[in-house]
């Protein structure tokens, strides 16, 4: 793994957002999930976890998901104030940026790069409705909130789940600040499900795929077979063999959002494509076996024959002044090279520039998160380098792995 841990800048930034937002704090009431309540003292915050001290004097740390939502206010307002009163930055990376609605500030892009983010154990799912003459269909998993047009049951849809929590916690872990999973009062985030890939298609998913993320509607949609659910008799089962490559792919856009057109059309793909690389496994990711993957995927048929971009070992590359400029019809016109392109880019920002630490891939996406264009946003990749400059160091990186990159 090219990407190297930082542990005392991480240590640092834990201690930051760990920090009591007072000196001084009140014993109050909080109330779980569940209506429970008890009495105890807010000591500190992480995005995950809260610090409470209880009336006998004992510390233990809850869910931020357990706590109602007066306790997750209470909690941003006081993480929101430093010691002395004095109010907070709205984002730590630019202080004149208003929240993400919810954003409780923790920037994480000086944590280590982990090695299998995701999640342990399947998530409990919540049926919301199920009406069968409207064919309509809901249930809820922590951070999701699926909509199917035919009745799954739960214990099926917490394999599906699996995936989808286990892609948000991924992305969350990733050192790059990631707003939307860092945002805890964020609403669940809406993916619809369709028994048929014809039903898929007359609701709008573009002919020829199995999934898509409609950034209009803010929704994923998908019908089942690309989630690897397979119709047996009256009912449905699981297949675990399945290729999910697009559900990773089209999620990581779901959840990546707010930054918009990133620093064009190759980074929002070959970014989507960089992270669907990771093999998947009981609830987590593999960012140790990534970069073989993703090398495999980008030149040849990807792992088990699965898919791929097959570009070969010897590829003929735009000039990156048009490759990191090409518009989106320009670029979905010969969609399958593009977006293995993409990857092999940002693969290179991520894993090879500079020293390995993809500092200038996060000075990107501070920018962006800052409101800069994605002009700017390019600039802080070339880093004062002209486009050729650029194209000499991709070409030599690349061909220490065996892949030779010509520019025309």
């Amino acid at each position: 793994m090219c990407l190297r841990s930082r542990p005392l800048a991480w240590l640092a930034l834990l201690a930051w957002v760990s920090a009591p937002a007072f000196a001084e704090e009140t014993s109050r009431t909080w109330t779980d999930v569940s209506g429970r309540s008890f009495e105890g003292t807010f000591l500190s915050a992480t995005p995950t976890k809260i610090s409470i001290r209880r009336s006998d004097g004992k510390t233990f740390e809850v869910d931020r998901s357990r706590l109602s939502a007066p306790d997750l206010d209470y909690v941003a307002k006081r993480n929101a104030t430093p010691p002395g009163g004095t109010s907070g930055p709205a984002n730590v990376s630019n202080p004149d940026e208003p929240m993400l609605a919810g954003y409780d500030g923790s920037a994480n892009f000086d944590a280590p790069w982990p090695d299998n983010p995701g999640v342990d154990q399947e998530s409990p799912i919540t049926v919301i409705e199920e009406n069968v003459e409207k064919k309509q269909f809901i249930y809820e998993s922590p951070h999701f909130r699926f909509q199917s047009n035919v009745l799954l049951r739960p214990s099926l849809l917490q394999k599906v789940a699996l995936m989808f929590e286990g892609t948000y916690r991924m992305n969350h872990d990733l050192p790059l600040n990631n707003r939307r999973t860092r945002s805890p009062k964020a609403a669940k985030l809406k993916a619809r499900l369709f028994e048929t890939a014809a039903e898929y298609h007359a609701a709008g998913g573009p002919p020829g795929s199995a999934g898509v993320y409609k950034g209009g509607d803010d929704e994923f949609m998908v019908y089942l077979e690309g989630l690897g659910v397979q119709k047996v008799g009256s009912g449905y089962m699981f297949d675990y063999k399945g290729d999910f490559h697009t559900v990773y792919h089209e999620l990581t856009h779901q959840l990546w959002a707010d930054l918009g057109g990133y620093a064009g059309i190759w980074m929002v793909e070959g970014f989507a494509e960089f992270v669907a690389c990771a093999p998947f496994s009981n609830g987590r990711f593999s960012f140790i076996k990534q970069p073989r993957y993703a090398l495999e995927y980008a030149t040849g048929y990807g792992k088990k024959d699965q898919g791929g971009r097959a570009l070969g070992d010897d590829i003929t590359m735009p000039k990156l002044s048009k490759l990191m400029t090409m518009s989106q019809a320009e670029f979905y016109s010969d969609g399958n090279r593009n977006y293995g392109l993409g990857l092999l880019l940002t693969y290179y920002f991520i894993l090879f520039d500079g020293d390995g630490d993809a500092k200038l891939f996060k000075d990107c996406i501070k920018a962006l998160q800052a409101g800069k264009s994605a002009e700017d946003a390019r600039k802080v990749l070339l880093n004062g380098r002209s486009y050729e400059d650029l194209e000499k160091s991709v070409s030599t990186a690349f061909r220490r792995k065996g892949i030779k990159i010509t520019f025309q």
